[in-house]
C-alpha cells in the first residue's frame, strides 16, 4: 500500500500531512524526521478530533436532559388533557330530579352558542322550563334562550361600543351576586373573556360608561367589595380602586394600612356613577387597623390619565 493511501484510510487527515507524506523523503533528508513520527502525528490528530466530538455530543445529549419548563398551568400539573365541554353531560341533567343540577345545566348550556346543532337542541330542551314553579330556574331558562336565541334583550347583557357583549352566567345565585366569570359575544362568537380569582368571588355589578366604551366592574365576596375598570376592546383595566383608595387616603391620613395575606380589605363601595365617559365615582368604606377604623370617603377614578382623587366624605 502506498504511504498516502495508508494516511487515507486512517481518515480525518488534511490533505497537507498527505502531500507531506508523499514528499517525505525530501523532508527526510532536510529535516530528518522520520515516517514514524508522520504516522504518530496523524493519530493524534485523529484521537484529538474524535474525542473533541464526543464531549460535544455528550455535553448536548446532558444539556437536553435537563427540562426546560416556563410555567405550569393547573392542566399541566394534572398530566392529562383538561377536560372538554360536554353539552350532553347538562342535556341529560335536564331531567335530572334534583334542581340544583338542573339549574347549572341550564346555566352551562348557553357554552354551546358556538355549535349550531348544539344550540338549536338546546334551545328546544329548555322551553319547558321557561315556565318553572322554580323561579331561580324559570329565571335562568329565560336568560339562556335569550343568549342561545340571538335575541339579546336580558338587562343582564351589556352591550358595547364596539358592537360585542358582555355578560355573567349564574346570574344573582347568591346573595352576593353572579359568578365570577365574564363571557363576551363579539363577532358572533362566545369565549370566555375573564374570571375573578378569591377574594372575588362574585360579580356584583357591570356598569358600562355613557359611551359604553368602559364598563366599571364591582366584585365582592362575603367581606369585601373590590372595583375595576376595564376597557373590553382594548383589553386594559385599572388598579383594583377600593384598595388603591385606601392605600392613598391612608397615607393622607397617616394611618397603617397592611395589605391582608388573603387581599381581604373589609370595605365597601356605594353609589357607583359615571361622571363622564372617563371618570368614574363612588363613596366608599375603608377599614383600618382590622376595622377598629372606619373612614367614610369619596373616591373619584379617571382612566385615561390613571388619576385617583379620594376624599373625607362631606369635606370640601
Amino acid at each position: 500500500m502506498k504511504k498516502e493511501d495508508l494516511f487515507k484510510e486512517i481518515g480525518f487527515i488534511d490533505e497537507n500531512l498527505i502531500e507531506a507524506a508523499r514528499h517525505n523523503g525530501i523532508e527526510k533528508r532536510k529535516k530528518g524526521i522520520s515516517k514514524k513520527w508522520v504516522v504518530l502525528v496523524a493519530c493524534l490528530i485523529l484521537y484529538s478530533s474524535t474525542a473533541s466530538a464526543l464531549l460535544a455530543a455528550e455535553y448536548y445529549k446532558n444539556q437536553n436532559a435537563e427540562p426546560y419548563i416556563r410555567y405550569l398551568t393547573a392542566e399541566d400539573m394534572e398530566l392529562v388533557p383538561p377536560t372538554q365541554y360536554d353539552a350532553e353531560k347538562f342535556l341529560q341533567a335536564l331531567k335530572s330530579d334534583n334542581d340544583e343540577y338542573v339549574y347549572i345545566a341550564i346555566n352551562r348550556l348557553v357554552e354551546c352558542f358556538n355549535d349550531q346543532k348544539l344550540r338549536e337542541k338546546a334551545l328546544k330542551e329548555l322551553q319547558p322550563f321557561l315556565k318553572n314553579e322554580n323561579q331561580k330556574i324559570a329565571d335562568a331558562a329565560a336568560f339562556s334562550v335569550d343568549i342561545l336565541s340571538k335575541s339579546y334583550r336580558s338587562p343582564y347583557i351589556v352591550k358595547l361600543a364596539d358592537g360585542s357583549m358582555i355578560f355573567t352566567l349564574f346570574n344573582n345565585y347568591s346573595d352576593y351576586g353572579s359568578q365570577n366569570v365574564i363571557w363576551r359575544i363579539k363577532d358572533n362568537e362566545l369565549k370566555e373573556y375573564s374570571s375573578f380569582s378569591t377574594p372575588s368571588m362574585y360579580v356584583k355589578k357591570i356598569i358600562p360608561s355613557p359611551n359604553h366604551k368602559l364598563v366599571a366592574i364591582v366584585t365582592c365576596s362575603n367581606k369585601s367589595d373590590f372595583v375595576q375598570i376595564s376597557n373590553i376592546e382594548e383589553g386594559m383595566s385599572s388598579p383594583e380602586l377600593i384598595e388603591s383608595a385606601r392605600v392613598k387616603y391612608g397615607a393622607q391620613k397617616e394611618l397603617d394600612t397592611w395589605i391582608r395575606t388573603d387581599h381581604e380589605n373589609y370595605s365597601y363601595a356605594d353609589k357607583i356613577v359615571w361622571k363622564d365617559n372617563d371618570t368614574l365615582a363612588f363613596e366608599g368604606s375603608l377599614a383600618y387597623q382590622n376595622t377598629e377604623i372606619i373612614e367614610n370617603v369619596t373616591v373619584k377614578y379617571q382612566f385615561s390619565k390613571k388619576i385617583i382623587e379620594v376624599k373625607e366624605l362631606n369635606s370640601r
